[in-house]
């Protein structure tokens, strides 16, 4: 009797697929791993998943997509791995820290992405330091010390966000002289907890490197007249 498949689609470019990697590699979960490139898709992904997005995740005949389902799908598996706190209201704080970086910290890098100007870099850099600072607050109700979202645990609030960060990193460094946030510097909390989630082992493994990162985002946006 033939055993189905368990395949996960990816694209490396891709911080949403890289939640689903972390969350994977964090269980030991052994999947077959297909990659997929986004500005060419192959005509036969569209029957993994109608909406041609990664990630995508094939299991028992069956094909889940959209990565924070997959972080929970990976802790559901292995429970006693702990990517999701027991306490649920730690659950949904950890839920909250995800949608509040995508909103203050990501979403405002994409902006300035979209429009890669030096009079846009005020604004942008201001923005960050008002969302660190609200972040170290959210990390000091956690834990006073890290190196993670929630103390010594590592979890969906560290997968959540990880990926956009070490992204957004690697235009700072290599598009804008190795620009700092002066609120990240700022407040020790939140220094350790960027520093903490960057140097674990399942992110670094499952990141691209800064190069490739820059090389596809200048095929997306002309980011070399700043």
């Amino acid at each position: 009797m033939s055993v189905a498949k368990t395949v996960f689609y990816t694209a490396a470019i891709c911080p949403f697929a890289q939640r689903a990697a972390i969350a994977f590699r964090e269980i030991g979960l052994e999947h077959e791993k297909v990659e997929i490139d986004l500005l060419k898709k192959p005509s036969w992904y569209k029957d993994i998943n109608p909406d041609g997005k990664v990630p995508s995740f094939t299991i028992q005949g069956r094909n889940i997509a959209e990565s924070l389902v997959l972080v929970e799908l990976a802790n559901d598996l292995k429970p006693e791995v702990g990517l999701l706190p027991a306490d649920p209201v730690k659950r949904a704080q950890s839920r909250y820290i995800i949608e509040y970086f995508s909103s203050k910290v990501t979403s405002p890098w994409y902006g300035f992405l979209s429009d890669f100007k030096k009079e846009n870099l005020n604004k942008y850099t201001d923005a960050l330091d008002v969302a660190y600072t609200r972040i170290n607050d959210l990390l000091l109700e956690q834990s006073s010390t890290g190196p993670y979202f929630l103390g010594s645990q590592f979890s969906l609030a560290d997968i959540g966000v990880a990926s956009f960060y070490l992204r957004q990193q690697a235009t700072h460094k290599l598009l804008l002289n190795d620009l700092q946030i002066e609120a990240v510097n700022k407040y020790p909390r939140v220094k350790e907890w960027l520093e903490g989630i960057s140097s674990r082992p399942s992110i670094k493994e499952t990141y691209p490197g800064d190069e490739y990162v820059i090389k596809i985002f200048n095929k997306l946006w002309d980011l070399s007249k700043f």
